[in-house]
């Protein structure tokens, strides 16, 4: 699902859940993130996912102005 079709109370149904960010912005070509939705939160005007990235646990802040950043639970 491409996260800028989606609203935020939409997006918050992916908190907690397991699932794979992927985009293919010109700056992060071939961007792919799997881990754990910890927290959705707004700013400047985006939305910025933090994922807790698997298997280092390290959060990954990805914001929805990416192009085509899409995201799907595993």
């Amino acid at each position: 699902m491409l996260v800028k079709k989606l609203t935020y109370n939409e997006l918050l149904k992916y908190q907690s859940m397991r699932c794979r960010l992927t985009s293919d912005c010109e700056f992060f070509p071939n961007f792919n993130v799997t881990g754990i939705v910890d927290s959705i939160n707004i700013q400047s005007n985006e939305y910025v996912i933090n994922i807790k990235t698997e298997p280092t646990g390290k959060i990954i802040p990805v914001g929805s102005n990416m192009r085509n950043l899409k995201i799907t639970t595993l």
